[in-house]
């Protein structure tokens, strides 16, 4: 704050103000004109007196105004909330407050007199000592940023703003705390730097990323290709198995048809002979009184019955051997009699016992004759089994029931069951324990890839405590 200017006061004001002061204290007046001269003199004397009062009073008045504007700058200089600092030519420390005291740690009256520069940490002695260089050389202001060392040996971060002062012999400095800003920067330069850090990493993983992507997209478009060759190939081989199933089949149909000849051969033998004894009889009583319209239509009707279920036979196997076209809906039950029927003949050397136990009434939706034809493969093995055994009381328990949505078929045979270590093997293509004059061993092969493969289900087999069970499950029918 600027002190009061004392205000300047005219001789002539000052002289008349005083006579005016004079008048009113006067006592009274001299006759003599000595005395008057003596008067004039104690007049001009008084006058003086009373000027020299007057501009002391003015003085006195300017001094106080001059103190309390003093006082007030000294209050505001010493508790500033910026640190100041008067520095001479040398840079020593000729004033400083209390602010800057306590930002360096020392009691203000040991920091008069001491070297800044000792507070000045030694990387930025040169930045310091410029800032004074050049402040002083351009009578200006200049402003750096310097670490200090505190009197603890802490360092304080601060910007050093420095003016000169008067004839540019000294130098103020305010000293100002940004060690908090500091912090702050340096906190965000260290974020920055882990920013820059994790952007470097993960750009290099993207980029190792994308030259695993580009590699495994060449090693895919790779294995495509190959996977595409292979493919044909495959498609080839399932061609040429599929040929060779179709073979297998049809050689599984030929040997089923020689074994079905057999059969109408047994079946047709005693309807023949039946045939043969009613013409006989014909010819033996024509003639006699027996021999009547009622006789010859009662011989006639009879023959005729044989006559069409003979032929029903030839349709029965005519039906079995017509390949199937489309899945359809078959009731399990007709489909084993009607293939019972076709082997009748096959089941009388030896005569074999057939039991069914039917605990539900399944129905399946797939191929009848194909599953007719895997019925007819599990008899005649049984069969070949007894044979083979030499069963005397062979039978065979065919079980049809429902179970978890599926139709299921049990055929179980007492013929002493399948030895173990080759039970795993009878639906392999070609295995067969007959003489090659005996079997083929596609039997069970087809039957398996039948149920298997045309028809979705499963076939196993497993040996029980008197021979060999066959397990058919195919699921139920869209109509049962």
């Amino acid at each position: 704050m600027a002190a009061k200017k004392v205000p300047h006061i005219d001789a002539a004001e000052l002289r008349r103000r005083a006579e005016e002061r004079l008048e009113e204290n006067r006592g009274i007046a001299c006759p003599s004109e000595s005395v008057e001269d003596q008067r004039r003199l104690v007049h001009e004397l008084q006058v003086h007196q009373i000027e020299l009062e007057l501009q002391n009073a003015e003085l006195r008045q300017a001094r106080d105004e001059v103190e309390s504007a003093l006082g007030k700058c000294t209050d505001l200089f010493d508790f500033a909330p910026v640190g100041y600092v008067t520095l001479d030519h040398a840079g020593v420390v000729r004033a400083a407050n209390f602010t800057a005291a306590a930002l360096l740690g020392v009691e203000r009256f040991r920091l008069i007199g001491c070297r800044f520069g000792l507070f000045v940490a030694d990387e930025h002695h040169q930045s310091f000592s410029d800032l004074l260089a050049k402040v002083i050389a351009n009578q200006g202001k200049e402003s750096c940023e310097v670490v200090l060392i505190t009197e603890s040996k802490s360092l304080l971060y601060v910007q050093i703003e420095a003016v000169v002062l008067g004839d540019g012999q000294e130098c103020r400095l305010a000293v100002i705390d940004i060690s908090e800003r500091k912090n702050v920067e340096d906190e965000l330069q260290k974020v920055h730097s882990e920013l820059e850090l994790r952007v470097k990493q993960r750009t290099e993983e993207l980029a190792t990323t994308v030259d695993s992507l580009l590699k495994e997209i060449y090693e895919r478009e790779k294995a495509e290709s190959a996977l595409r060759e292979e493919t044909k190939v495959r498609l080839k081989a399932i061609e040429a198995l599929l040929e060779k199933e179709q073979m297998l089949i049809q050689q599984s149909r030929q040997a089923a048809m020689g074994e079905m000849i057999g059969n109408i051969a047994h079946q047709w033998r005693q309807p023949l002979n039946t045939l043969g004894l009613y013409t006989q009889t014909l010819g033996f009583f024509y003639g006699q009184p027996i021999f009547n319209k009622e006789f010859l239509d009662t011989s006639i009707e009879k023959s005729m019955e044989i006559i069409q279920y003979m032929s029903k036979t030839i349709d029965d196997f005519r039906n079995f051997f017509k390949p199937d076209k489309e899945r359809n809906d078959f009731d399990v039950s007709n489909v084993i009699n009607t293939t019972l029927s076709l082997v009748e003949g096959s089941l009388q050397n030896p005569m074999i016992k057939i039991e069914i136990v039917k605990k539900d009434s399944p129905v399946i939706y797939g191929y009848q004759n194909e599953f007719s034809q895997v019925i007819l493969n599990i008899l005649l093995n049984a069969r070949d089994a007894f044979i083979e055994m030499e069963i005397v009381d062979p039978r065979v328990t065919i079980t049809l029931f429902n179970e978890d949505s599926c139709a299921v078929v049990t055929l179980a045979d007492n013929a002493g069951g399948i030895p173990e270590e080759i039970i795993n093997k009878v639906f392999d293509p070609y295995f067969t324990t007959k003489g090659p004059q005996q079997g083929t061993g596609v039997g069970l092969f087809m039957s398996k890839t039948i149920i298997e493969k045309n028809m979705g289900g499963r076939l196993a087999v497993r040996n029980t405590a008197n021979g060999a069970e066959f397990r058919i499950e195919v699921r139920n029918g869209n109509h049962a």
